[in-house]
């Protein structure tokens, strides 16, 4: 079996310009298509948030932002209709705005 160290070994010979292209072109390889939820995903997410911020408590949210799905563990602080935002404290106490239609699961 032959092994190589594929792209590595032709770097030496590539501008900066070109690595910084191929990076670029793996990074787009890497995200993920926002997914599709159906109505009765929506209520029961919508549902799950209203119960969690009303008893203050620790969720586990799955989102989507910029091609990629991320998960937090947190607290809801607070419900922004107006903006259409959630508003998380995670467990380090740092803030998040989250769109109301980026969110995939709560649970």
């Amino acid at each position: 079996m032959i092994s190589d160290r594929g792209s590595i070994k032709w770097t030496s010979l590539m501008l900066p310009e070109h690595v910084e292209l191929l990076k670029k072109i793996w990074n787009e390889d890497k995200k993920v298509v926002k997914p599709m939820l159906d109505e009765q995903e929506l209520e029961t997410i919508n549902r799950r948030v209203i119960e969690a911020n009303q008893n203050n408590e620790e969720v586990r949210i799955t989102y989507f932002e910029s091609g990629k799905i991320i998960e937090v563990q947190c607290i809801i602080s607070k419900l922004d209709q107006l903006n259409q935002v959630i508003i998380l404290q995670d467990l380090n106490k740092e803030k998040h705005y989250i769109p109301f239609t980026s969110i995939y699961s709560i649970i």
